[in-house]
């Protein structure tokens, strides 16, 4: 009966996922703008204070997780989350959408490392730690197929009310926190060498040597360039010529190959494993922002910008999987530890998104060939201390 229980952890954990997904972001901005007193350039304001909210709470939100329990961060993160969408809802001024920014990042931070961790342990006690990988990407997989729906058809209901679709994902965020409220807390099955958890440094110090840094540091340029490119994606389409009522659809494409990626990244994990891929990714990251930004057609370069968006997204439950089979110094700082590396990836975000500031302004051909050139630079560099550290 314990068991049958536990096991409904896993469907459930594919409706905790969709409702974690923010569909209405496209239409955020928008909204914000039609607002008294508003500018473009305090959108950058509210942005700033949600990074600031999440680079300062992922540590520490992740240590309180695995000192408290999964279940109850989950639920937080729900509540936190519900909270925020209150604030974009009935906003007013400039405040309303700094406050529901950093709800909605104090949410992110709770929730990152939090769920992966949760659910590990569901499988471990299921005997099914082997599968985590593969069922796991395939929930995500699945969740992404509705939520391509759910952006292509969501900015039509802005006919009703231009918040129309945020109430839409209130009341998904509802549905989610009562599946939050069902989860069913695996047991902790500790170790010997596990009994306690180890204070904050003494997880830094043991992580040291282990190759944890370098491989976060390696995914962290990684993370730091495709999201940094992100927000430019639109506008550099459109300066190419794609016509702009078409960006939702490429946004929901590159959900459609995060489907179709997902249920075959247990696949790549088999016949190649996490350790080769990130060689190859060096290649494939590095070729597909520089013909980016060598290409003209803006078709060919949508496509592009699919595929990359799509591949970095749906290999994450892969990596994720690597991390918690690979560098889990102590069973109960799991989620402790995938937010350190988060927080490592975080900074590079930061790092990537300072530099492509300024050379979008002045070109975004510019701006994806640095980054491409980057990529191939610094991974390469990396990758040559890594290797002798993975298993």
């Amino acid at each position: 009966m314990k068991s049958q229980c536990l096991e409904s952890n896993i469907w459930k954990f594919f409706i905790f996922n969709l409702t974690q997904r923010r569909h209405y972001v496209a239409i955020l901005s928008i909204f914000f703008l039609t607002l008294p007193d508003t500018t473009a350039k305090q959108i950058g304001i509210y942005s700033l204070a949600g990074y600031l909210a999440s680079f300062i709470l992922e540590i520490p939100s992740g240590y309180l997780s695995d000192r408290i329990g999964h279940k109850k961060i989950l639920v937080l993160s729900k509540i936190l989350l519900l909270f925020s969408i209150l604030s974009f809802i009935y906003a007013t001024s400039l405040i309303y959408f700094i406050i529901g920014s950093v709800l909605f990042a104090s949410s992110a931070a709770f929730e990152s490392g939090t769920t992966s961790a949760f659910m590990h342990n569901t499988f471990i006690e299921l005997k099914r730690e082997k599968e985590y990988v593969k069922i796991m990407s395939k929930i995500s997989a699945n969740a992404s197929l509705v939520a391509a729906f759910l952006i292509l058809i969501l900015p039509f209901t802005t006919k009703i009310s231009i918040v129309f679709p945020l109430k839409i994902n209130f009341v998904l965020d509802v549905i989610g926190l009562f599946v939050a409220l069902s989860f069913v807390s695996p047991k902790e099955k500790i170790t010997a060498q596990n009994e306690e958890p180890l204070p904050l440094k003494n997880l830094f110090k043991k992580l040291y040597g282990t190759g944890f840094y370098l491989m976060s540091v390696f995914l962290g340029i990684i993370t730091g360039f495709v999201l940094a490119v992100s927000p430019y994606n639109g506008v550099y389409l459109q300066s190419l010529g794609f016509p702009v009522i078409f960006i939702g659809v490429l946004v929901s494409f590159s959900r459609v190959f995060m489907f179709f990626f997902g249920h075959f990244s247990h696949v790549i994990e088999k016949k190649i494993g996490a350790k080769d891929l990130i060689f190859y990714e060096i290649f494939f990251f590095t070729t597909l922002c520089l013909l980016i930004s060598l290409y003209n057609n803006p078709y060919l370069v949508g496509l592009m910008i699919v595929i990359l968006i799509g591949y970095y997204h749906a290999r994450k439950m892969l990596m994720t999987g690597y991390f918690l089979d690979n560098f889990c110094v102590n069973d109960k700082l799991k989620a402790t530890m995938l937010s350190i590396n988060a927080q490592i990836e975080s900074v590079f975000q930061a790092i990537a998104m300072l530099f492509l500031m300024f050379l979008m302004n002045y070109s975004y051909k510019i701006g994806y060939f640095f980054a491409g050139v980057m990529l191939f630079i610094s991974l390469s560099l990396i990758y040559i201390r890594l290797r002798k550290k993975l298993k």
